[in-house]
């Protein structure tokens, strides 16, 4: 029999009221940070089946165009949990570190650990690293709100060859030219990547095209932001390519002005993409 944890439960609710209050004092303010750091390291921790996310939260895919400011850090922990019609599940549990190392220039490194379930198979096991620097090459103005950013990224092979995980135990090599313009009350993310695929031993890997359309939508509530996106990839040079396509929406919650979280649920469009997806994430800036 199944036992109820009613101090998470207790938590839980504590947090909620406390942010759904209009008006909350700086103490109390420290004590939901607290509570909620708490509620969310207990929440990971109970999780059979984590999983990781690869862009800038809260999206899947979608990178913004805004870099991180010189000196500051922003710390990105995403949890992804992939479902699939065949009976297979896999998660990635990531932690992402941003650093604005000079103006319009920020350095990035991602860590995932992976977990799958297929067959009755349970592994779990590091992830290939990911290393990523975006330049803003247009700074959007009053005028005209439209910032225009690239992105370099390196896929590190840390998790070596595996066909159970899918990793090819090669390095990879992307390109990502990002754009985003304010139509206030909503901002627009618009995303076009070109990932050079090393090839393993075993055979040939095609290149793939990744593509990504994120929104946002400041709702009346000015913590409460609306997010939806449709992500994809396709490959290249392979006459039998596969293909992905996923509809996001959730939503993003400002706590303070370091510190958001955000939760979204997704819909796979193909039939290589997953059924459907949950993807859960926390955000803190500082300096």
């Amino acid at each position: 029999m199944i036992q109820k944890n009613y101090s998470y439960e207790w938590g839980f609710n504590f947090l909620t009221k406390k942010m759904l209050e209009r008006k909350i004092t700086p103490v109390n303010r420290k004590v939901v940070k607290v509570n909620f750091l708490i509620i969310l390291a207990l929440f990971l921790s109970s999780l059979t089946f984590p999983n990781t996310v690869s862009a800038e939260r809260p999206f899947l895919l979608s990178e913004k165009a805004i870099p991180v400011e010189k000196g500051n850090y922003r710390l990105e922990t995403g949890l992804l949990f992939n479902r699939f019609s065949s009976d297979t599940r896999d998660a990635n549990l990531a932690i992402d570190i941003r650093y604005g190392l000079i103006q319009n220039l920020e350095l990035d490194i991602q860590v995932p650990y992976l977990f799958r379930e297929e067959d009755g198979e349970h592994e779990n096991q590091i992830g290939d690293v990911l290393l990523r620097a975006k330049v803003r090459f247009i700074k959007g103005r009053e005028a005209n709100p439209l910032s225009i950013s690239g992105q370099l990224i390196l896929k590190l092979p840390t998790a070596a060859r595996d066909r159970f995980f899918g990793t090819s135990g090669e390095p990879d090599l992307g390109f990502v030219a990002i754009a985003s313009k304010e139509f206030t009350p909503v901002t627009a993310h618009i995303n076009f990547a070109y990932i050079f695929i090393g090839n393993p031993s075993f055979g040939d890997e095609p290149d793939q095209i990744r593509y990504a359309l994120g929104l946002e939508l400041q709702t009346i509530e000015e913590p409460l932001v609306l997010v939806g996106e449709i992500s994809g990839s396709t490959e290249i040079g392979n006459s039998a390519s596969k293909g992905t396509l996923i509809l996001l929406g959730g939503i993003n919650y400002k706590v303070d002005q370091n510190m958001s979280v955000d939760s979204s649920v997704g819909f796979g469009l193909t039939h290589d993409s997953p059924d459907y997806l949950v993807n859960l994430g926390f955000t803190y800036l500082f300096q």
